[in-house]
């Protein structure tokens, strides 16, 4: 009886020892070790590894930056995006074949529009500046004339073209349009079908002003959409003449690149389903432009 109480005795002891163990072990693995939730977040503050997350990164603010910091960044996306085609195995468009190779097109600095007096405002105003579009465009020098803004008599090519993420931002972006009373073309895939658009473009039935089967009485000065949208309006039709599609720049004198960010971190020029389109629609229809009609045409980033 003595013997047998003094084993349980010593096995209690050795349940004791390799129980304290084993949480000393469990101790040191969990301050060794951290969460994959902890190495995920630490990863992502730290600096950028690859090519792709350092455009990622630099685009954070960049309409907050001066015209040298955004032609840096955007032709830095430009050819990324040309390179990846490239090495996609995808070939040039018939547009671009008519048009000219713009693969090797360098943005600029003048390329960009800049803010009146930029170096003497603070960085709080401009941030104020790039909080409504609304605010934006009531610069002195951003929108080319008013006067011919209100009567634009173009088909087909918006005196000022707005570029954005998703179809939610350009609804957005177009109730702060709403001050300018003007008519503002619907370029995105959002109750409006692509053939639809090409009859707006041509001045035709209008599903923005005065409903369905009644004549657009100017054409539009100003056109909000996507990317994609853009681009397939871009080549709508396109027969292989210079300014053929349903959508032309060859009057636009503003695009706008809305660079407003996402839940993540992402704007049009980075998001991975955004950004390729964006800069086919650069290279398609937006570079033959700005290096054929030099300062007659202006790039900004919002």
């Amino acid at each position: 009886s003595a013997i047998s109480s003094s084993d349980d005795e010593n096995s209690e002891k050795e349940d004791t020892t390799t129980s304290t163990k084993r949480k000393l072990r469990q101790e040191n693995n969990a301050v060794s070790a951290p969460s994959s939730k902890k190495r995920k977040r630490a990863k992502n503050n730290g600096a950028p590894t690859t090519k792709s997350n350092l455009i990622i990164h630099a685009g954070r603010g960049i309409s907050l930056d001066g015209p040298d910091a955004q032609a840096t960044f955007f032709g830095t996306c430009y050819s990324h995006a040309v390179k990846m085609n490239a090495n996609a195995g995808e070939g040039s468009s018939d547009h671009e074949t008519k048009t000219g190779s713009s693969e090797e097109f360098a943005f600029l600095p003048h390329h960009f529009h800049a803010n009146d007096n930029s170096e003497a405002i603070d960085a709080g105003a401009i941030e104020k500046l790039h909080s409504d579009l609304s605010i934006y465009l009531k610069q002195s020098n951003i929108i080319p004339s008013m006067k011919r803004l209100k009567n634009w008599k173009h088909n087909h090519s918006p005196m000022i073209l707005i570029i954005s993420l998703s179809a939610r931002r350009c609804v957005e972006l177009q109730k702060q349009l709403s001050y300018l009373k003007l008519p503002v073309a619907k370029l995105f895939a959002k109750h409006m079908k692509v053939e639809e658009q090409v009859e707006l473009l041509k001045g035709g039935k209008s599903g923005d002003r005065g409903g369905k089967g009644k004549k657009a009485n100017k054409c539009f000065g100003i056109g909000v959409g996507t990317p994609g949208r853009l681009l397939a309006l871009l080549r709508h039709g396109h027969d292989g003449a210079v300014n053929s599609g349903a959508l032309r720049l060859n009057h636009t004198e503003l695009v706008i690149i809305d660079c407003n960010e996402d839940s993540k971190g992402f704007t049009v020029c980075t998001l991975k389903d955004t950004a390729k389109e964006l800069m086919d629609f650069m290279k398609e229809g937006v570079v033959n432009e700005l290096d054929k009609r030099k300062d007659k045409i202006k790039l900004a980033l919002f």
